[in-house]
């Protein structure tokens, strides 16, 4: 683990080996003492009850960022894995039963670097030649597209990808038995992420928010996700009364964006929205939209995925608002929080490291239950098995309908009944949550400057 930047990089977590797994986890970052919380635990077992251990670990694969222009996400994954598993290990849920045999946790960082191409050179290394069984997480839509067919083709179950574009939707209603074993972890864009028209809406016809104009541009990520994105908050936008521009696209790695920044001043737009997943790409298109005095509301989908944005951003990102993030309503999210703060010594990024550590603990939830590594038992386990995880309830719904775009998706729904996002708006480095109302903690404050 020593070095994070090859293909894979392999961890195992085994109650007989704790020593390693510590040494393991301060290695990235990751000191401190094992808990006991455990959110949608399965419970310790009985001694009469406990199967013969094995030698041969279980093999997990982890896909993410973890080198490269999202390494900073990478990061985050790693930590919120890393986390579940300890939690997993304190409460018995690991090692797992598979056939009636205790296995260790072995893990295979399977490091995408934020390019499909790479992505499936190791992850085809993971499973063919490392013996990986089964895989986790994920971060960008370019590479859950290259995936797929992957996975599909070496017949391993991808639990949990956040790859959000509504392409991924499409490929898997092309051909829903081939994709049968993707599970895909976050909603498509028309069903979430994208749609920022009624909480704008609400904030226009109360009174807070008044715009010269209705008039929107719209910048995003040139990738699957960016290009969804964009295309589902145009829909979003049109249908709440304003006159979005076309989308412009931007690389992953841009950092340069005043030319573009001045186009939309003399559009006079009041609404910029972007997004991306660059680490320098989305604090550097913030720091020059308050640079040139833009008389407009800035969405920034995306800022808050960054571990220290308030330290690349500064007071730029005063007034942003964004819906692209859990938040820590209820009082066990506030203790997650709490506890990965001391663990670590940041603040969490709750999509990466959040989002992770229940898709960690889920997987290790079904491996149990489906005590079996069988394709098809495991794939219908997961579908049939919904999981109350620490950020989102988690459900895969069997068809395409109102709460997702196409079978094994993650389903929608209000908060701690599906995948919920609030929207928030930044201030000093804090997000308070603005809408909806009966979980605000604070009024939407209009610009100064509009």
């Amino acid at each position: 683990m020593k070095n994070l930047k090859q293909s894979n990089t392999q961890a195992r977590f085994s109650p007989l080996n704790r020593r390693q797994f510590i040494h393991t986890a301060s290695m990235l970052g990751a000191a401190g003492t094992l808990s006991v919380y455990a959110p949608g635990v399965l419970g310790t077992r009985d001694a009469a009850d406990i199967p013969q251990n094995s030698d041969l670990p279980l093999k997990l694969g982890v896909c993410g960022p973890f080198s490269g222009p999202a390494k900073q996400t990478g990061d985050a994954i790693r930590q919120g894995v890393l986390m579940a598993l300890e939690d997993a290990l304190a409460a018995g849920e690991a090692p797992v039963t598979i056939n009636g045999e205790l296995h260790d946790i072995e893990v295979i960082w399977v490091d995408s670097q934020s390019s499909p191409e790479i992505a499936v050179k190791a992850t085809t290394e993971a499973i063919q030649q490392q013996g990986v069984k089964l895989m986790v997480g994920g971060w960008h839509s370019s590479v859950a597209l290259a995936l797929m067919d992957i996975t599909a083709d070496l017949n391993t179950i991808h639990l949990g990808h956040l790859g959000a574009s509504q392409y991924i939707a499409a490929k898997i209603n092309d051909d829903p038995q081939r994709y049968r074993g993707w599970f895909k972890g976050w909603p498509s864009p028309p069903k979430l992420a994208g749609l920022y028209g009624a909480p704008l809406k609400y904030l226009l016809e109360h009174g807070l928010w008044q715009p010269a104009n209705r008039r929107a541009a719209i910048l995003v990520e040139d990738s699957a996700f960016g290009r969804g994105w964009g295309e589902a908050l145009m829909l979003s936008l049109k249908e709440a009364g304003f006159n979005p521009l076309p989308f412009d696209t931007a690389a992953l790695d841009q950092t340069e964006f005043r030319q573009l920044i001045n186009k939309y001043k003399s559009e006079q737009v009041s609404l910029v929205a972007m997004t991306s997943t660059g680490d320098v790409a989305v604090s550097s298109f913030v720091k020059q939209f308050k640079e040139l005095g833009v008389k407009a509301l800035l969405l920034g989908h995306g800022l808050r995925w960054l571990s220290n944005w308030h330290e690349m951003t500064g007071d730029a990102a005063n007034y942003v608002v964004a819906m692209d993030s859990a938040m820590p309503i209820a009082l066990w999210q506030r203790w997650w929080v709490r506890r990965f703060k001391t663990k670590y010594g940041k603040e969490p990024t709750i999509p990466a490291a959040g989002f992770h550590y229940d898709y960690t603990r889920m997987a290790i939830k079904a491996l149990n239950t489906a005590n079996s590594l069988d394709f098809d038992t495991l794939t219908t386990i997961i579908r049939q098995l919904p999981y109350k995880g620490v950020w989102n309830y988690y459900q895969f719904s069997s068809a395409p309908g109102p709460n997702a775009l196409s079978a094994n998706e993650v389903m929608t729904g209000p908060f701690m009944k599906g995948f919920y996002l609030p929207m928030v708006q930044l201030f000093d480095g804090q997000a308070k949550i603005i809408w909806p109302i009966k979980y605000a903690e604070q009024r939407f404050r209009q610009p100064p400057w509009i």
